[in-house]
């Protein structure tokens, strides 16, 4: 047997792109009269909504003999003359489904779900000796975007075939059966799914097998004031990365929402019948208190799902399924006609009432004029108030104008709250224009005093090119009302060499973007830009943006990329570099020791320094060389640079104008956590996933309530910034880093928190800080209580651990309610100071909490107590999955993650009482598996201090 096996785990970098040269084998073993079949397995996920050649076979001659095609939800084999159709429910194939292509005398065909056989017309004889896979087309013009893993291609001959394909659809068969019995573990196939049609409706029951998903409770966080706002989160279609229960194994630039603490309603969007949303998003929603709907649809001219749906049969099983996965209701969203407009009512009325007799609601999407006629009305009117009337809540369309505003306010009655006038973000007949100028309809809205919803706030995402410090700019761009000047035309030739050591530069294009290597030699190039012809605001920011990556064989090359402020008289007031990170008064410096190391992944650098008005121009600079000292190009490469200015408009903060929600219960705690990235940290140390990278939504827990412009100060107004910081973390993937500058003994306040909690006994807090010079800077927590001015509390200890320091602070009972926390960094040194520093954590708690934990009686050293089962199973040759069953017990309420490590390699994180880790290398003998408890409060030892569960070979699972 020939086969050509891809190294698995090949994971996105930009846009990826393969072309037969790159997959292609030959069967130099065959003879014209060998018969079998081409074996074709292949792991996709994250595929783009294009049409993706997947196999081209051609006999000597150069015939086409057979193609397939992946078209969306279809699979197309197109064999001599005969085209062969077979759908996929999912495009996300998750365990092996190999493609059996026949050359005798039948297709079998084994998607995820169904095995399909498809007899051909005639019988074939394989002639050729090469096969060309590749994603994407011939012409290049369909690149595939998306991830592969576990490629291979092989030929099985017709003796083997029978014995190969029984054992195959024999395993295949107990994958798609949806269910592994492992020991007592029922286990899910881990990601979140609708149903699409109502033969799934009819036929969906509540398995126990659900029961294992990682869903939190709805956390009590409130909003104290009016205008509520809704998020609805339409990203390309809905079910994306976040399908993931258990975390994404494939991608590293997944979206984020940062504003969940702004957010009381967020609704799971897609164009799919029944929206049930993603375990991820319920548990982002819940942690934060927002309460988290999906969606039911209907839309196109057909109406005959509207009247399936509306058939009042269904309103039981439709909260079942709400009560079930813990979600908190439905956005009821019929965009069809309705002919029986007194059924529809009544199918809204019942579907309320029953909603919230489980503490959940139904909000009417506005498209229905009084006869049941599609036709969205953009206000609330006479002609749908009694869609609104049957369930008390209303989502308006997004093309109102000022007179239908004023009509809505007008109708609204004393409802004002559960009325929800709709910005599209995309800007699709929106008031204001949408987009970065959405905040204009938003001010309309709150002067209007109606709630707001937001629809398509991803779009700052789907715009950013893939690009992480594109998205977070254009996110900041959108909510925080920073303007954002480019400074850079990466189509022009913009760059001036001041050092072409080696062979020099060599420039090359690709994919429409440039790339620059550099040689065995230093090799530096700037880009000088006059500032005051770009911006006449003075204190912005420039940032930096650019992706490095070494050259092969040996890809540790060198490099730095920096930027540097000049006065009018050329003189070097400022710079910032990739490997110092800090702010210096000197133009940079560079040597074998002050430089980056590449390697053979592009790495994506972002750099920020603040102008002063002192600022005519900026440099940017880019240093690279070979560390092999090769002749030729076959140093650092740099990519996909952009240089922008950013300043802040507080006319167009959104955040300024929806307010944050309020605390209600300790503890306040948190990482400032993305929980996705290349590297993950914990208490200080980095650790490497042992898939290479980190994307799992349920460990988000990224809160910062205040991130604009919210500050009080004695000094400076809008000297400071704070910004998300993905190169270092107390915890985590992130952290936050705040910039600015302070007078002598001068200091500012940053606002954390708005709370309404009445503490029972004393408080304890912590919190994580680096780079914040003790000698220079102090840091104390500033506290509002009731009835009481600005409290300043200085640590009563502080703690080092690996270049970090853990500020603990012990707050006596003050008998009031606390109403809002803030961060004080004052500057006690004889001289002015640049803040450049990290905040990795934050914990606010009570002595309840702390008896709380007590009585649990929580075992950090031992947590073996806690799993009722433990078992490996064979996944891959030499792979395991593990499969981990908790019984938390008093554990659960307290519990924020528990970290599961391989020995001292570190796996992932788990909230639950099930736990899957797939794909781990096992030698046979034994495993060694530990688990650390993280509290909701941060409380947790160190790893190599708890004890470890055991596995041995005679516990593992093999499969069939």
């Amino acid at each position: 047997m020939s086969n050509y096996f891809l190294n698995s785990g090949l994971k996105r970098d930009g846009q990826l792109k393969l072309v037969p040269e790159h997959v292609r084998f030959n069967l130099t073993q065959l003879t014209p009269s060998d018969v079998g079949i081409i074996q074709f397995q292949l792991i996709l996920a994250e595929q783009e909504q294009n049409i993706i050649e997947l196999i081209d076979i051609h006999d000597n001659l150069g015939n086409p003999l057979i193609k397939i095609t992946l078209k969306q939800r279809e699979l197309l084999i197109q064999y001599l003359d005969n085209t062969y159709k077979f759908g996929i429910q999912q495009i996300i194939l998750y365990k092996l489904y190999p493609i059996f292509i026949s050359f005798h005398d039948e297709i079998s065909l084994i998607t995820n779900f169904s095995i399909q056989s498809q007899k051909l017309q005639q019988r074939f004889t394989y002639t050729s000796n090469k096969v060309g896979i590749f994603l994407g087309s011939k012409s290049n013009l369909n690149a595939f975007t998306g991830i592969t893993r576990n490629l291979q291609i092989r030929f099985v001959r017709e003796n083997e075939l029978k014995m190969q394909m029984e054992g195959e659809i024999k395993i295949q068969k107990s994958i798609l059966n949806d269910l592994n019995d492992i020991g007592q573990i029922k286990y899910k196939l881990p990601f979140s799914k609708p149903l699409q049609s109502i033969e799934e409706l009819d036929n969906w029951k509540p398995n126990e097998e659900y029961t294992i998903l990682p869903i939190q409770q709805l956390k009590k966080i409130t909003r104290t004031t009016n205008q509520p706002l809704l998020v609805c989160h339409d990203m390309q279609g809905g079910y994306k990365e976040d399908i993931w229960c258990f975390g994404n194994p494939m991608r590293q630039n997944s979206y984020r929402f940062y504003y969940m603490t702004h957010c009381d309603i967020f609704v799971y969007f897609s164009h799919t019948f029944i929206t049930i949303p993603s375990v991820p998003y319920i548990n982002i929603c819940h942690q934060f208190g927002t309460r988290i709907l999906g969606t039911i649809i209907t839309e196109g001219e057909d109406n005959t799902l509207t009247n399936q749906i509306l058939n009042l049969q269904y309103v039981d099983k439709l909260v079942q399924i709400c009560q079930f996965y813990k979600f908190d209701g439905y956005l009821l969203n019929i965009e069809t006609n309705v002919y029986n407009v007194d059924l529809f009512i009544q199918f809204i009325k019942e579907l309320s009432d029953k909603l919230q007799q489980i503490g959940a609601i139904l909000i009417y999407y506005d498209s229905h004029n009084a006869e049941g006629n599609l036709k969205w009305q953009s206000e609330l009117n006479q002609d749908n108030m009694k869609y609104f009337q049957a369930c008390n809540y209303f989502f308006s369309d997004y093309h109102w104008n000022l007179n239908k505003l004023s009509n809505t306010e007008k109708n609204v009655g004393n409802q004002r709250n559960n009325v929800f006038v709709g910005i599209d973000i995309w800007g699709r007949g929106q008031y204001g224009g949408g987009q970065f100028d959405s905040y204009i309809a938003l001010q309309e809205i709150k002067r209007a005093q109606l709630a707001t919803a937001i629809f398509g706030q991803a779009w700052t995402y789907e715009t950013s090119n893939d690009s992480r410090s594109q998205f977070i700019q254009n996110d900041n761009s959108l909510w925080q009302g920073k303007n954002t000047v480019s400074l850079f035309d990466k189509h022009k030739n913009q760059w001036a060499i001041t050092f072409n050591g080696g062979n020099g530069w060599k420039i090359i294009q690709e994919n429409g973007e440039e790339t620059a290597i550099s040689s065995f030699d230093w090799c530096v190039r700037t880009y000088t830009i006059q500032l005051n012809l770009v911006s006449s605001n003075k204190g912005g920011i420039i940032q930096f943006n650019a992706k490095v990556k070494g050259t092969g064989p040996k890809f540790d090359d060198l490099y730095l990329i920096g930027i540097e402020l000049y006065d009018r008289n050329n003189r070097c007031i400022a710079s910032i570099d990739s490997f110092s990170t800090k702010v210096n008064k000197r133009e940079i410096q560079f040597n074998v020791d002050s430089v980056n190391i590449a390697d053979d992944k592009w790495r994506e650098h972002t750099l920020s320094i603040k102008t002063t008005d002192d600022t005519q121009y900026v440099k940017f600079i880019e240093v690279g060389k070979d560390v092999e000292y090769w002749a030729g190009n076959y140093g650092t490469q740099f990519t996909g640079e952009s240089m922008v200015y950013i300043s802040y408009d507080s006319n167009k903060d959104l955040l300024r104008m929806l307010k944050p929600k309020t605390y209600q219960e300790f503890p306040l705690q948190t990482y400032f956590n993305n929980a996705v990235g290349e590297a993950y940290y914990i208490d200080g140390q980095k650790n490497s996933h042992y898939k290479g990278y980190y994307d799992n939504l349920n460990d988000f827990d990224y809160s910062l309530c205040y991130p604009t412009k919210k500050i009080i100060s004695q000094d400076i107004q809008d000297n400071w910034e704070s910004s998300i910081n993905f190169s270092d973390s107390w915890n985590g993937s992130s952290c936050i880093k705040i910039k600015g500058d302070l007078q002598v003994h001068k200091s500012f306040l940053i606002k954390l928190y708005k709370t309404r909690i009445d503490p029972q006994g004393n408080i304890n807090a912590s919190i994580n800080m680096k780079y914040f010079d003790k000698k220079i800077l102090q840091l104390s927590l500033v506290m509002k209580f009731a009835d009481k001015g600005l409290q300043i509390f200085k640590p009563t200890k502080i703690l080092t651990n690996k270049g970090w320091d853990i500020a603990q602070y012990t707050i006596l009972n003050q008998g009031k309610s606390l109403k809002s926390v803030y961060l004080k960094i004052e500057n006690i040194s004889q001289q002015q100071q640049a803040v450049d520093g990290l905040i990795g954590g934050l914990a606010i708690y009570d002595d309840k909490y702390t008896e709380q934990m007590k009585s649990a009686n929580v075992d950090f050293k031992d947590p073996t107590k806690y799993i009722k089962n433990i078992q490996l199973k064979e996944s891959i040759t030499n792979l395991y999955d593990l499969y981990i069953q908790l019984e938390l017990g008093e554990l659960g309420p307290l519990l924020k993650t528990i970290r599961i490590f391989n020995d001292k390699q570190w796996i992932g994180n788990v909230r639950s009482n099930y736990a899957y880790f797939p794909e781990l290398p096992f030698d046979g003998k034994e495993m060694f598996v530990r688990l650390q408890i993280v509290l909701n409060n941060g409380n947790h030892i160190k790893a190599e201090s708890v004890l470890p569960y055991i596995l041995y070979s005679d516990q593992v699972v093999r499969l069939p």
